[in-house]
């Protein structure tokens, strides 16, 4: 048994591992050592084979909010039926952003009003100044 400075201990079974250990041969080099058979893939072939891993299985679940039929009614939906029903939205969104945008706009002249009104009553109460 071989210990060295770092604390690193190591097992010398004979003469030719001892050779090559002083010689600071890489055992991943040296044909005949575990580690190269091992990186090699040497006489293994016989003794283990590749265990198979089953695949995984595809399986539509509800989520909260939508059922199992819902789910596979929207992904059996044609490209072009998709389309037509998105374009029907927007055109009703847009719509009723129109319709807010002009009862926004029909409001705002009475708001208007009303805000100079105060703005007129807060100069007339001034009295004294500085």
């Amino acid at each position: 048994k071989v210990v060295k400075t770092d604390a690193k201990s190591f097992w010398i079974i004979n003469g030719k591992v001892e050779k090559h250990f002083w010689d600071k041969k890489n055992p991943r080099k040296v044909p005949w050592t575990v580690v190269f058979r091992k990186i090699h893939k040497k006489g293994l072939v016989e003794e283990t084979r590749k265990r198979r891993t089953r695949k995984q299985q595809k399986v539509t679940r509800a989520i909260v909010g939508a059922s199992i039929e819902l789910i596979n009614k929207k992904r059996s939906i044609k490209p072009e039926q998709r389309k037509s029903d998105r374009e029907a939205a927007l055109r009703k969104a847009k719509e009723e952003r129109k319709k807010a945008k002009e009862a926004k706009k029909l409001a705002k002249p009475a708001a208007a009003g009303k805000k100079a009104d105060q703005r007129a009553q807060k100069t007339q109460k001034s009295g004294k100044g500085r």
